[in-house]
């Protein structure tokens, strides 16, 4: 076995640790996404939908210099490790990849901490009427501020297809 200095000692220490912490919140975030109920969406969620908010909603959120318009995109397939992810955030920023199921009328979205899927889900309800979808909040556990602003932006407005 070759001899290692001090500091040679720390750098490999330093790199197993990091490989393992790495491996742990990949298996974390896998965890995270796969413990949310649920399924696929039904045929009439899928796509991209949209809608706008108010200078009063604006007024609400948390996060600086908000967007007006906003977007959701529901696709049935799997991203990275997660069975199920939609896009969810301004028109024309890259926004969320949030993992979700839905059983009957109920959604299931994944609560994240800085954009990376953590423990607990928030609950909607969704309907479709006349072309229009609404969300009602069932429970948001989740606790990022700026996550939060999803009650707003989901719960406001009508979403329509775009």
């Amino acid at each position: 076995m070759k001899r290692i200095t001090w500091r040679g000692r720390t750098f490999a220490v330093a790199t197993v640790g990091l490989a393992v912490g790495l491996v742990a919140a990949a298996f974390a975030a896998s965890a995270a996404g796969s413990s949310i109920p649920g399924g696929p969406a039904p045929k009439a969620l899928l796509g991209t939908w949209r809608t706008t908010l108010t200078a009063a909603d604006l007024g609400r959120l948390k996060a600086p210099n908000p967007a007006r318009s906003y977007r959701i995109l529901f696709v049935n397939g799997p991203y990275l490790s997660y069975p199920r992810a939609l896009g969810f955030g301004p028109v024309g920023s890259g926004g969320d990849t949030v993992p979700f199921g839905v059983r009957g009328h109920r959604l299931y979205l994944a609560c994240l901490t800085n954009g990376t899927p953590s423990a607990g889900y928030a609950t909607y309800t969704w309907s479709i009427a006349r072309g229009a979808l609404r969300f009602k909040r069932v429970r948001e556990p989740c606790r990022e501020p700026l996550l939060r602003d999803r009650i707003v932006i989901l719960t406001s407005h009508a979403w329509h297809r775009r």
